[in-house]
């Protein structure tokens, strides 16, 4: 079986250097509904049986683009939700709240909407599902700290593959059992 995983096209959605909370929060709202960045790319040639992908504006248009069948979209390769860690009227830099969020999501902080329990249930479930449809070939579009939990999980179940920290976008990373 082989699994092609690809993170959505870049999004266009502005952010300020300092932001509040609530600010970040509502960044992150944006974030959700921007349209993507088309960009010249070589597109995949491989012929892929299917296609599935979050049912997030940003990946869906993006699989729109790279797959030209019938898209399968699913809730369960949504991004991991991120939230400020603590309300602030004081400004801090929009870098600071992404780390941050990522952390407390690892720690199963509270303010976070979906816990590391949650997500690592979902990848789980999804890939079962996948892996018993036995396609021989499946391309996934979703994002990226979801995608590097889907990483962690293929190899768990003996895929061998491209490897990543920060998957780029609109690249397709390969892993095959």
């Amino acid at each position: 079986m082989r699994i092609g995983l690809v993170r959505h096209f870049e999004v266009n959605c502005f952010h300020k250097y300092l932001l509040s909370s609530d600010e970040f929060e509502k960044w992150v709202k944006e974030y959700d509904c921007s349209p993507i960045r088309v960009v010249d790319t070589v597109v995949d040639t491989y012929k892929w049986e299917k296609c599935y992908c979050s049912d997030l504006p940003r990946a869906i248009d993006t699989a729109k683009y790279i797959y030209k069948g019938n898209i399968l979209k699913s809730s369960l390769i949504r991004e991991v939700p991120i939230m400020p860690v603590f309300n602030s009227k004081i400004k801090l830099p929009h870098v600071f709240w992404l780390i941050a969020g990522r952390i407390a999501w690892f720690l199963s902080h509270p303010s976070q909407t979906e816990l590391i329990e949650q997500t690592k249930d979902k990848v789980e479930q999804f890939v079962s599902e996948i892996i018993a449809e036995a396609e021989a070939s499946v391309l996934v579009v979703t994002h990226g700290f979801l995608m590097i939990q889907l990483q962690k999980e293929l190899k768990n179940r003996g895929f061998l593959g491209d490897h990543f920290r920060n998957a780029e976008c609109g690249k397709i990373y390969l892993f095959e059992n």
